[in-house]
């Protein structure tokens, strides 16, 4: 079993349960970028909708539920972790937040075919929005690299550059996006 086959369960479950969200992190970066190997999955839940509890009892005994809830300060929201037994691959479950950005991102998420089932995952612009937030204000270059990989591939794509710079402004992450489009402009 490999992470992928642990995140199709728990979307399996999710689907199940009717909930309230999201794939983001590595997984939804890989759909718009270069594919680059995770060993976890994340995923945004709304909680009047869905709660981890719900999804770890559906789930069963295969996986582990972590009791405590935790802050996170890169996504500056509030994180359990559920944890699959076998191969110890780890599953993020980040409760959407009042960010302005986070509600607009998970409203504006799309329903796609993930590994042949249904998923919802945010937007191109909302995942390039999110990861360069992420590299400036966590210092996380591996962030800056998946939207280096994101723009090297969509490159011809319908990017909404309006939306993405509206965000980009209000975050202070422009000048990275500038740098990072410049860098693959001759990719």
């Amino acid at each position: 079993m490999n992470v992928l086959d642990v995140a199709v369960e728990v979307i399996d479950a999710l689907n199940t349960l009717n909930a309230g969200y999201m794939l983001v992190g590595s997984l939804a970066t890989n759909l718009y970028g270069i594919p680059r190997n995770t060993n976890d999955a994340d995923f945004v839940l709304s909680p009047q909708i869905t709660d981890p509890v719900s999804v770890s009892t559906l789930l069963g005994t295969a996986y582990r539920l972590d009791n405590q809830m935790s802050f996170e300060s890169v996504t500056l929201t509030s994180r359990r972790v559920l944890t699959h037994t076998e191969t110890g691959f780890l599953i993020e479950f980040f409760e959407l937040s009042e960010d302005p950005h986070d509600l607009m991102r998970f409203s504006r998420r799309v329903h796609i075919e993930f590994l042949n089932r249904p998923a919802f995952v945010p937007t191109v612009e909302d995942v390039i929005i999110t990861k360069l937030r992420w590299a400036v204000t966590g210092k996380r270059a591996k962030d800056a690299l998946d939207v280096r990989s994101v723009l090297a591939v969509q490159r011809t794509s319908d990017i909404d550059a309006v939306y993405l710079r509206r965000w980009t402004d209000v975050h202070g992450t422009t000048k990275l996006l500038d740098q990072l489009l410049a860098d693959t402009k001759h990719v």
